[in-house]
């Protein structure tokens, strides 16, 4: 037991140890709600607060419990709850860690402060547009036809933009067909589970509309349904679709002429990034000149850059969010 004097210092202390645990938990819920919810991070930082205040109140029971039995739970259960209070607390630094590893550092702030809430970018002047050419959502505004050939990695290109999309804080809906969309989704799934980012996948094999793991399947057969899928998407995200030469070679010239034509001219009056890509020796050039008419802006994939060719004065996207391709096995961010 303890002396008096110990008592009343030991009173203070948990009572000091309590309002700071509950001011804790306070202030980390107002965090996580002011943020309109962009991290669950802040979240689990209010349930360790949880834990601070247990283990000034449980040791208290121990200390004035005669039975030992009393004391020997107490202490198993403080050691449980310290196994999910460093759980919790590894979680929320793994969000944190992830956020670091996916988000340009020029836009930390922004995540820390404000969350995922992606709003439309303000509107800059032209002498800074052309100094900053690595702000892509300014340099592919409106609508871009990138060019690629079968020896280029445009899947790592897909996945840069996506990534520099998102750090530029801009939603992004990528549209795929099998198996570039598992790799996608390997590398990006972290954007959808927070709702940055959607999937939609073309395919030949299923023949109705559903979803599958985060992916929107829409069947070949059904491709004006696509309308309908994009059609609430805020003004200032992006799409990018990536299948231009699988519907060309599997839906014919006329039909994905006509779709993509619907699909700029939508798109452009909602104030949405249209990005597409297409296999520049899979077609003829009248095929690629009539497809180009399409679109604002023309680039071109090499191996580390994407070099604009129409709309852009040859200026470049640089990567530098994998300068080791994401698909290589030893790729480092």
């Amino acid at each position: 037991m303890l002396s008096p004097n110990l008592t009343i210092l030991h009173i203070l202390f948990i009572s000091i140890s309590l309002l700071g645990g509950m001011a804790a938990i306070y202030f980390w819920i107002k965090v996580y709600q002011d943020t309109k919810k962009g991290s669950i991070a802040w979240l689990l930082l209010a349930l360790t607060a949880i834990f601070l205040i247990t283990t000034a109140i449980f040791p208290s029971f121990a200390v004035g419990a005669a039975d030992q039995s009393v004391v020997d739970t107490i202490l198993l259960f403080l050691g449980f709850w310290s196994a999910v209070y460093t759980s919790i607390f590894a979680a929320a630094g793994f969000l944190m860690f992830k956020a670091f590893k996916t988000i340009p550092r020029q836009n930390l702030g922004n995540f820390l402060i404000e969350g995922m809430v992606f709003r439309k970018p303000e509107p800059k002047s032209e002498k800074y547009v052309s100094n900053n050419t690595e702000n892509i959502s300014k340099l592919l505004e409106r609508s871009t036809l990138i060019e690629y050939t079968p020896r280029t990695r445009y899947e790592d290109s897909v996945i840069e933009m996506c990534l520099r999309f998102y750090g530029e804080t801009m939603n992004v809906v990528l549209v795929s067909t099998e198996p570039r969309t598992s790799i996608y989704k390997n590398q990006l799934g972290e954007l959808v589970d927070i709702g940055a980012m959607k999937f939609i996948e073309l395919s030949s094999i299923e023949e109705t509309l559903m979803e599958n793991d985060g992916i929107i399947v829409l069947p070949k057969n059904e491709l004006d349904s696509f309308f309908d899928l994009t059609s609430k998407l805020p003004a200032g995200c992006a799409l990018i679709f990536e299948p231009l030469s699988d519907m060309l070679l599997t839906q014919g010239e006329d039909f994905t002429y006509t779709f993509v034509s619907k699909m700029v001219e939508s798109f452009a009056s909602k104030e949405i990034v249209l990005v597409g890509l297409v296999n520049n020796v899979a077609h003829t050039k009248e095929i690629l000149s009539r497809f180009e008419g399409l679109f604002v802006n023309i680039a071109e994939e090499s191996d580390n850059s994407i070099k604009l060719v129409k709309g852009g004065k040859e200026e470049f996207i640089r990567f530098y969010a994998g300068k080791r391709f994401f698909l290589e096995k030893e790729a480092v961010d």
